[in-house]
């Protein structure tokens, strides 16, 4: 394995027949609906849906190969260039694609009268609320091209950025991805140094990335008024088939959870010699002899497919598919974008992973994460074409569940002195989806209204992030070693068309966290109702989605309860380490 994706399945290149041919086709479906006389009866209706699912098909896949391209080599330029060109196709077609909505979301016709319609129930009545925010057909035509030049290129520049920014360090050319990933070294003063060279990188592409998320933030804003919404949250919120109630009822049960972390994160100080709270560039430090295992990519498989395999045999088999296929991108190198993540593509029912592994367990259980997303795809690929889209939320249920099968499993199978360093590992990663990221919800809705009447330059952000850390690590964090600039090198804020991707990663977490309770509670029959709800999360709210496993999300109960089983692995982390070092 040379640790580098295949994406011929894809196709094999820009040049060859297969591309070509489906790149002209997805003009002539595009002609077709922008040609199409629209008349409100089942057979024009149908005609429609068909070539929406051609488009969707075919866009998925187009997008995909040059995306993905990019994501290991964001240099490449003919992925560049292509990625441009179908673009500029599709917001040609903006106009056309607004008016298929809007004819879509103002029909009378039954539509259950046809078998195959009435699988679409749920995407009409998506459609009906949308039509009531769309603009004039020209309008969109004219967002949709002014974001090639606005909105996408911004993200672009960002993306561009942080992976080609590198640095020397112990005698090496580093890049970000690199860097970062010395936040999980053994060595303390490792650790250190790696921060500090961290926030040095920053320092040399702040200001044009600060432009970035300015004028990103500014046009969401803008865009959202026009269409009459109240907020960019309330777009979000919309997309996210989730209501106000629920993400309300989620940040006021992390809240309330926020002294039971913060203790964690003083405790761990303590342990590792600090009086002040946690310095930032320890919130990753390993803590016991467990932690500091290595894998190797066959050790990683093999671990990964013997305790899935215990959960569901069918993941357990993608588990080796993704492998054996050459489906996953490995390793760090200079170009590629830092991070890891999966894409499912579903139109030829397979998934992409990109990782940056450097052999320690937080890289195992980030693959089990992403092959969470895989298993997600593989369950909603068999919908219809226009049936295969969840939202954020439910995005990380999948994901996040697998983490649960991997740490709680080998937590059970521990003895007290692993477990210290396994319960450290799964504490530290759940305090990413609870403290870190109502941080960044803080500082996104901050920075949300701040843009309506200010220009935010990077000491103004860095500031707005700091506060934002404040609120949520508290005195858990020391204040003379935070981290001004997690907003430069999170991907997740420099988008037009997807804001907010904080709360999901949290809703994801504890929802999982929920669902491993109720697995371990009563593991008969849960595995088939699992993937009956990952079917479901296609076409329903994530309130109809949670309903289905017997769950209200609308209601504080719930993520208090999920939030108190890590409590309780706090307080059993911090009484484990109390009685090893008496």
């Amino acid at each position: 394995m040379n640790g580098q994706w295949s994406l011929k399945e894809l196709y094999l290149g820009y040049d060859t027949p297969d591309y070509q041919s489906d790149y002209t086709k997805l003009e002539e479906t595009l002609n077709q609906l922008s040609n199409m006389e629209l008349t409100d009866n089942l057979a024009t209706i149908k005609k429609v849906i068909d070539l929406l699912e051609i488009q969707s098909d075919l866009t998925r896949k187009l997008y995909a190969f040059s995306s993905l391209q990019l994501s290991t080599n964001t240099t490449h330029e003919p992925s560049l260039t292509a990625i441009a060109k179908l673009r500029k196709l599709l917001s040609n077609h903006a106009k056309t694609n607004a008016r298929i909505d809007r004819f879509l979301g103002n029909i009378k016709t039954d539509i259950t009268q046809d078998e195959k319609l009435a699988q679409y129930q749920f995407l009409f009545a998506e459609l009906k609320q949308q039509a009531t925010h769309l603009l004039s057909d020209e309008v969109e035509e004219v967002i949709a091209t002014m974001n090639l030049s606005a909105g996408q290129s911004w993200s672009q520049l960002q993306s561009f950025l942080t992976s080609t920014v590198e640095t020397e360090f112990n005698g090496e050319s580093l890049t970000l991805s690199d860097i970062r990933n010395l936040a999980y070294a053994e060595d303390s003063a490792t650790r250190k140094a790696a921060y500090e060279a961290e926030l040095a990188m920053y320092e040399t592409i702040k200001e044009p990335v600060a432009f970035a998320l300015n004028n990103i933030k500014s046009q969401v804003n803008d865009i959202s008024r026009l269409r009459g919404y109240e907020s960019a949250l309330e777009v979000t919120l919309e997309q996210s088939r989730m209501s106000k109630a629920t993400l309300d009822a989620l940040i006021a049960a992390i809240k309330d959870a926020l002294p039971s972390f913060q203790k964690y994160f003083k405790h761990k100080a303590g342990l590792l010699g600090y009086s002040n709270g946690l310095p930032f560039y320890e919130l990753f430090a390993p803590i016991g002899e467990s932690v500091a295992k290595n894998f190797t990519v066959d050790e990683m498989k093999e671990y990964l497919v013997e305790h899935f395999n215990k959960f569901a045999p069918d993941l357990a088999e993608l588990t080796t598919e993704v492998f054996d296929k050459e489906y996953v991108d490995l390793f760090p190198r200079k170009g590629k974008v830092g991070g890891a993540f999966c894409s499912n593509l579903t139109p030829i029912k397979q998934s992409r992973i990109l990782m940056n592994f450097d052999g320690n367990l937080r890289n195992v259980v980030t693959m089990a994460h992403e092959l969470g997303h895989a298993y997600h795809g593989s369950i909603i690929q068999e919908h219809l074409p226009l049936n295969r889209s969840y939202t954020m939320p439910v995005a990380e249920t999948a994901s996040t569940f697998n983490e649960n099968i991997i740490m709680n499993t080998v937590i059970a199978e521990a003895d007290d002195k692993e477990k210290i360093g396994l319960l450290e590992s799964l504490i530290s990663d759940v305090a990413q989806i609870v403290v870190d990221i109502l941080s960044r919800y803080i500082f996104e809705t901050t920075v949300f209204e701040k843009r309506h009447d200010s220009f935010l330059f990077s000491k103004d952000l860095e500031a707005i992030m700091l506060e934002a850390q404040d609120q949520s690590y508290g005195e858990g964090l020391d204040s003379e070693f935070r981290h001004p600039f997690m907003w430069l090198c999170k991907g997740h804020y420099y988008s037009t068309g997807l804001s907010y991707y904080n709360f999901p990663y949290a809703f994801g977490g504890l929802f999982a966290k929920g669902l491993y309770v109720q697995y371990q509670n009563e593991p008969t029959g849960f595995v088939e109702k699992y993937r009956e709800m990952l079917y479901a999360t296609t076409v329903g709210t994530v309130e109809e989605t949670a309903a289905k496993m017997g769950i209200d999300v609308t209601t504080k109960d719930f993520w208090t309860s999920a939030l108190k089983e890590y409590e309780n692995m706090i307080e059993e982390f911090i009484q484990l380490t109390r009685d090893i070092n008496d």
